[in-house]
């Protein structure tokens, strides 16, 4: 009797469907390898482990490796070895493990050692003289410019230190100057200023930040003057100046807004963007489209391979979009963040073409492993993040959306219609939702939260984003060979260009686009693409046991609770995009509130129970944490609240300054502080404390008796002294609008000249009944009476709320 057989060439195309393949099944060698290299940069993130154990790691799998492949494999231990060790897989274990403890050990050697040699070792050290060349183009801000320079040679101007030769100084600083000033790429220049290390906050670490970039020291106001020119190299500087001329060539066809957007949409230059429209973008959560290093990168591969397919076929198709790919990074300058991008998508398209998603999963990991094994701080860029991730969900998600597409539309249309029609959507739609899904939660996570604007922002703006990228780049690219003919495809892009500021502009605009989903920790952004890899690529029957394990009545409830409370409190706390300054008492105590939420208290006055008070009335309700405390002025009067004042308020970071143990006072607000586990850093001029937004505080003069802090955020800027400061108060680094007068001003030291030339918008004069001489008014308050002055003895308290441009005051 013969037995019958099944014939799987005969099943029908609807029973083919139905059988699932998973994207990660198969054999993928470079996607794993990837992971594993990825694992040990991170460990050796989080634990500092010496290079001889990374080392030893990697000698002992490569020897567990050629010792399990060496042994007779008819000896029993060599079987079991084998099994354990798993080197009888196509990918053996101890592969993956040599280049698990292989990235552990290039993140630890990467890291700079800071010897005398290194120019991050002169940091807070006094005056220094660099010599170094520009490496990169100008970074024009509102309020300055920020060049990014090679240091060739130091000396030293107020210490005695040698000189470092030049052929023994390393190290890239990022500098700071006035935004007339111009310099260009490749200027050797002879800087003279005061090195500092970035702040670090609890909040921020604008270290870590720049650190990622290979850059350990910042100048801020130095002073600048050019050597030489074209110190750079050749092909960078081609790339540059082929980038100046294509954003010159945006601005001849375009009108502003529109050039600028679409100098950061096509050229990554999203400086001459207005705060307004930046912010805009920022609260809709489609910042993500003038990134091009990362999200605009994938779906321009997308688009490539979706188009040049069809015209070409598959092989020559996908040749075609990665040139297409590599022209458009050397167009928009070849900078390192696009390059990776670049590479990412190129690859991701030869794999996407030439095979299944497996290869798509192979390609990316041969992108990623190398560049992390090159430069391992490329984990923590957002740009490389962004590209990778894009890049992740085109690769898993394109595909089986243009397969649900054409199941939906051959509801009312012919199968054939649908398969027209499925390559126009893909590129106009599909592609740009598969990279949005895997991108949104990493811009929640990196941008302190998204607002719930970005839920109908993203389908509103998205789609015509594709013709935004194509007809845009199109008349930038012929605006360059041919004039006449860029013009008319100007014409053609600039509706759809007006189109995204508007909507974007729009929806801003709409009530409670403040309240956002809260930057949340990295546990919850791992959960997210565990949930999501299990809803979208687990087989239908194991995805449904899953859910129904992990979801149930009462962890409904649960949910529903939790969510009521936390729009609540998000309401209660939410911010109005303005900076509060805020007078407290008659001892020159203030808080200052950001919009990002940040909040600062400086000083603490002489009743912990007035200071309690205040804080409750202006502290958001629900939100009653202190990102920092700074002590400038160890005296009594000026101290005495933090005793009990702040006892069961949480605070991330002390600034102090002084003596902590110059009185009682004092000795018993650090001991406090100390108890309670709360960070202490010893202030000192040149300390920079990010409030976020652009805000900054910066420590100007640290003495025994006081300190003086200089606040600006965008247009506004306010000189604050606390405690005695002597003349220490007018070194400014330019005119503020709000002046806090010293404590410890007389008449007669009282620099009217200087006030005239500043011409302050407000003057603060703490003031309390004990001033006031027997008879007649304050020597100050006649002198300063033509002045905008505000006095404490006519208000308990006072505040000034700014936008960056107008400003408020208040007071009761």
């Amino acid at each position: 009797m013969k037995v019958p057989t099944k014939d799987y060439s005969m099943q029908t195309p609807s029973q083919q469907k139905n059988k699932h393949f998973s994207p990660f099944s198969g054999f993928l060698p470079f996607f794993w390898l990837a992971l594993a290299c990825l694992g040990g940069i991170l460990l050796a993130y989080l634990i500092k482990i010496p290079n001889w154990l990374w080392i030893l790691g990697v000698s002992a799998s490569l020897i567990l490796l050629v010792i399990t492949l060496a042994l007779p494999k008819k000896l029993s231990f060599t079987h079991l070895l084998r099994k354990y060790l798993r080197s009888d897989q196509r990918l053996p274990g101890l592969v993956l493990s040599a280049i698990f403890f292989f990235g552990g050990w290039r993140y630890t050697v990467t890291r700079p050692v800071i010897t005398p040699e290194h120019v991050a070792f002169y940091n807070g050290r006094g005056t220094v003289q660099l010599i170094g060349t520009m490496i990169k183009p100008p970074d024009p801000r509102d309020s300055h410019t920020n060049l990014v320079i090679a240091v060739d040679s130091l000396r030293m101007l107020n210490e005695d230190l040698a000189e470092v030769a030049s052929n023994q100084m390393s190290g890239q600083v990022l500098i700071q100057i006035k935004s007339w000033q111009e310099f260009e790429y490749g200027d050797q220049l002879l800087i003279t200023g005061q090195l500092e290390t970035p702040f670090e906050s609890a909040d921020f670490s604008y270290q870590d930040y720049l650190a990622n970039k290979d850059i350990f020291s910042l100048m801020p106001y130095a002073k600048v003057e050019k050597i030489t020119s074209g110190q750079g190299k050749p092909i960078r500087a081609f790339l540059y100046e082929l980038q100046s001329k294509s954003l010159d060539t945006l601005h001849d066809l375009f009108h502003s807004p529109e050039s600028d957007l679409l100098a950061g949409i096509l050229l990554g230059r999203d400086q001459g963007l207005s705060h307004e429209l930046q912010e805009a973008f920022r609260k809709t959560g489609t910042s993500h489209i003038i990134a091009i290093s990362g999200f605009n990168i994938a779906i321009l591969a997308g688009l490539f391979s979706g188009v040049f397919t069809r015209l070409l076929g598959r092989r020559w198709g996908a040749l075609t979009a990665v040139v297409g790919i590599i022209g458009y990074s050397l167009l928009v300058g070849g900078e390192a963040a696009v390059v990776r991008a670049a590479i990412m998508g190129g690859l991701g398209v030869l794999g996407g073409m030439f095979g299944r998603r497996q290869n798509g999963l192979n390609s990316l990991g041969l992108a990623v492993m190398p560049m992390l094994l090159i430069n391992p701080n490329l984990l923590w860029d957002i740009g490389f993040q962004l590209s990778a991730s894009a890049t992740l969900g085109l690769i898993l998600y394109a595909q089986p959306l243009e397969e649900r597409f054409i199941k939906t539309a051959r509801n009312w249309m012919t199968e054939e219609r649908a398969q027209k029609l499925v390559g126009p959507a893909s590129e106009f739609l599909l592609f740009t939702f598969a990279a949005q899904v895997m991108t949104l939660p990493i811009i929640a996570y990196h941008f302190g939260g998204i607002s719930w604007l970005a839920m109908i922002a993203n389908p509103l703006i998205l789609p015509p984003q594709s013709l935004v990228l194509i007809l845009g780049g199109f008349s930038l690219l012929t605006g360059m060979i041919l004039p006449g003919l860029s013009k008319i495809i100007a014409i053609l892009a600039a509706p759809f260009v007006r189109y995204t500021i508007h909507m974007v502009s729009w929806l801003a605009h709409l009530p409670g686009g403040d309240i956002t989903l809260p930057k949340f920790h990295f546990l919850w952004l791992a959960i997210f693409y565990v949930v999501l890899f299990i809803v979208t690529l687990l087989p239908r029957e194991q995805r449904k046991s899953i859910l129904m394990k992990a979801f149930s009545f009462e962890a409904g409830i649960l949910l529903l609770v939790g969510g009521v409370f936390f729009m609540w409190n998000r309401v209660l706390t939410i911010s109005d995009d303005q900076l509060h300054l805020t007078f407290l008492d008659d001892e020159g105590t203030y808080l200052i509130q950001s919009p990002a939420g940040n909040t600062v208290l400086v000083g603490g006055g002489e009743s912990p129970t007035h200071l309690k008070q205040v804080l409750g009335q202006f502290l958001p309700a629900g939100d009653n944490k202190l990102s920092a405390v700074i002590v400038g002025s160890a005296a009594r009067d000026d101290l005495n609240g933090l005793t009990d004042g702040i006892l069961h308020t949480p605070v991330e970071i002390i600034l102090w300054g002084g003596d902590p143990e110059v009185n009682q006072t004092s000795v018993a607000v650090y001991t406090s502080f100390s108890n309670r586990s709360v960070p202490i850093s010893a202030m000192e001029p040149g300390q920079l404390l990010y409030l976020g937004e652009g805000g900054i505080l910066r420590v100007l003069w640290v003495g025994e008796r006081g300190a003086v802090l200089w606040l600006e955020w965008h247009n506004f800027t306010a000189l604050l002294p606390t405690g005695k400061v002597a003349d220490h108060w007018l070194s400014t680094p330019w005119s503020p609008q709000v002046i806090l007068l010293p404590d410890d001003l007389k008449a007669e030291t009282l620099p009217q000249p200087i006030l005239k030339d500043w011409a302050p918008c407000v003057l603060l004069l703490p003031l309390k009944e004990t001033d006031l001489p027997l008879q007649g008014e304050h020597e100050l308050l006649s002198i300063l009476e033509d002045y905008p002055i505000v006095n404490t003895l006519e208000y308990e308290w006072v505040r000034i709320s700014t936008d960056g441009k107008n400003m408020w005051i208040d007071g009761k």
